[in-house]
């Protein structure tokens, strides 16, 4: 993955991580994001918070386990990750068959965190604008639902030919789960990039 532009040069209230996600995305009204926002942001939005919460704490116990038998055997641990790996893909193409993000939308590289997510775009879009957004996790298959601000959309002089403009988004709508776990999986990421390089090393 090429380096994204830096999302805010100011000290950030979140991790970020360069990442690759689903993502869609359409540009709404105020007050179409304030009946939204209501939406998204009860507890019970889409139904299935408990089970994504339910998921999520088996998936950090079984990365901290197999972290703890890495010390001890690093090829048991890889094994194991191995597995988690094929049951994720599993999941993945299970999420395909009711998902549309992934059949109308390649997945794309983005700057990513509980506050807010960048990326290169066709789109030029105003500052302060409203987007509802859709962001699709991989490979967990988890859909965030939000409401974005564009903070800016500038064009890039040395950006892909499609997708001149890179876009800041800041997170205005979104569940109290949805953001856990998207906490959840930058830190999680950054725990794989650190393992990744100390199997190198």
């Amino acid at each position: 993955m090429e380096n994204m532009p830096e999302f805010n040069s100011d000290r950030r209230e979140y991790f970020r991580i360069n990442d690759t996600v689903f993502i869609d995305y359409k540009l709404i009204d105020r007050a179409e994001a304030e009946r939204l926002g209501v939406i998204i942001q009860n507890p019970l939005h889409a139904g299935d918070s408990d089970g994504k919460l339910q998921l999520n704490t088996i998936q950090t116990a079984f990365t901290h386990l197999v972290d703890q038998i890495n010390q001890d055997n690093r090829e048991i641990a890889r094994a194991l990750r191995l597995l988690d790996e094929k049951i994720n893909i599993h999941v993945q193409l299970l999420n395909r068959q009711n998902n549309k993000t992934k059949d109308s939308n390649p997945a794309i590289d983005v700057n990513l965190s509980g506050g807010g997510i960048a990326f290169f775009t066709a789109d030029k879009l105003d500052a302060k604008s409203i987007l509802e957004v859709h962001i699709e996790l991989i490979p967990s298959g988890t859909t965030i639902h939000a409401i974005t601000n564009v903070i800016s959309c500038n064009k890039v002089q040395d950006a892909p030919e499609e997708t001149p403009y890179f876009i800041r988004l800041v997170f205005s709508h979104m569940s109290e789960c949805d953001r856990n776990l998207l906490v959840k999986h930058t830190l999680s990421r950054q725990a794989e990039e650190l393992r990744a390089a100390q199997d190198e090393d």
